[in-house]
């Protein structure tokens, strides 16, 4: 009897389909680290009343002493650094993996009337200078002299900022020649935080593009509502599956989570909880995990704004707008695309319809194939006693 229980197990196990391992109520991550060494952007943003902090590391592959950063800002900012810890607590609590590339997001580091030196000031382990300019040249020309290397190439990008209205603040960041910069290649160094007054939720991207191809951004958004990019299409990720089944498409961001979070289940992350509980009002925020890989003709500013329903057609009202029914190949007119039974925004594989008989032969198949090896077994037996 044994030797057909152990045979029978076999079998199921032999017709059972790999698939990955999924945990309950949320993504399973394969890679847990590859939110916290992977990404060549990453931040955490958190909103409220008007005031924008922002935490921002980046990856560099190159010597250190050849590093250099300029961070556009729409206000005069407060600088300091942060516990790199936040980002893998974050990795812990978010739990989810999408694949996608990498890229370096600094520059190399390599005098003039118009610049405005505000202040100049060691962070961590970093020289940290924050300027505004009147042209664009100005500021390109001070920031090669001061050993920030900035690309000529840039000039358009700055006269964008210089041009708008209300004084744009640039924070130019290098390594301090005494720090210590290991990690500087990993994305673990200290993370530069921020803090300025903003009229809405910005994410600075487009700089990016003088130094990268393409480039995957990672953003933690913590406001008192779930948000989406204005400028970016998107699509919310609302099973496990999803982010294995679904091909991932460039410029565009994928939600990995947009759920309510309270202070009080923090208790484990204690860095998290410490930013949150010094940093915002109240016990209870919407965290919004996206990502995307961005290709450097499409890199623009972010703004983020609150996600609304009724901001977007969502022709067959399942929970997915057009624009993301477009993302994910399913039809926009139809609940339920590959008619499986189940509304495409929470199907696993909305393309790929489930047969129920796949899983009734299955269990046809193998008592079938259990009973006739226990039969072959027990003749033999005998037929061996006999001999």
């Amino acid at each position: 009897m044994k030797i057909c229980l152990a045979a029978a197990l076999a079998i199921v196990l032999l017709l059972i389909p790999a698939t990955p391992a999924l945990a309950d109520g949320g993504f399973f991550v394969l890679d847990p680290s590859r939110d916290i060494y992977q990404p060549a952007q990453k931040a955490i943003i958190l909103y409220e009343n008007n005031r924008e902090t922002l935490i921002l590391q980046v990856k560099y592959e190159g010597d250190a002493d050849e590093f250099a950063w300029v961070i556009p800002v729409p206000n005069y900012p407060d600088v300091d650094v942060a516990e790199p810890e936040l980002f893998r607590e974050l990795a812990e609590l978010t739990e989810v993996e999408v694949h996608f590339g990498g890229c370096g997001c600094g520059f190399l580091a390599g005098p003039g009337a118009g610049v405005e030196v505000w202040e100049e000031m060691v962070v961590g382990p970093y020289d940290v200078a924050i300027l505004s300019a009147s042209s664009s040249e100005a500021l390109i020309d001070w920031l090669n002299a001061n050993g920030y290397f900035f690309p000529e190439e840039g000039e358009g990008i700055i006269d964008s900022y210089v041009a708008q209205s209300g004084e744009w603040y640039f924070v130019a960041t290098k390594i301090n020649a005494e720090a210590e910069a290991t990690g500087l290649a990993e994305g673990t160094i200290q993370p530069l935080r921020l803090s300025f007054d903003s009229d809405e939720i910005f994410y600075p991207l487009r700089i990016t593009s003088l130094s990268s191809d393409r480039c995957e951004v990672l953003l933690y958004v913590f406001a008192d509502q779930k948000v989406v990019p204005v400028e970016y299409q998107y699509l919310s990720l609302n099973t496990p599956e999803q982010v294995y089944y679904l091909d991932p498409e460039e410029d565009v961001f994928y939600l990995e989570h947009g759920e309510q979070i309270f202070l009080g289940d923090l208790g484990l992350y204690y860095h998290l909880y410490e930013l949150l509980d010094t940093s915002l009002w109240g016990n209870q925020y919407y965290l919004t995990k996206m990502r995307g890989e961005i290709n450097a003709d499409n890199m623009v500013d972010i703004e983020l704004i609150p996600y609304e329903e009724e901001r977007y057609l969502d022709s067959d009202g399942d929970g997915w707008s057009d624009g993301e029914e477009a993302i994910a190949g399913t039809d926009p007119n139809e609940v339920d695309t590959d008619g499986d039974g189940i509304m495409d925004p929470v199907d696993p594989r909305p393309l790929k319809r489930r047969s129920p008989l796949s899983c009734g032969l299955l269990f046809i198949i193998v008592p079938s194939l259990t009973a006739g090896l226990c039969i072959w077994l027990i003749r033999r037996r005998k037929s061996a006693a006999g001999n």
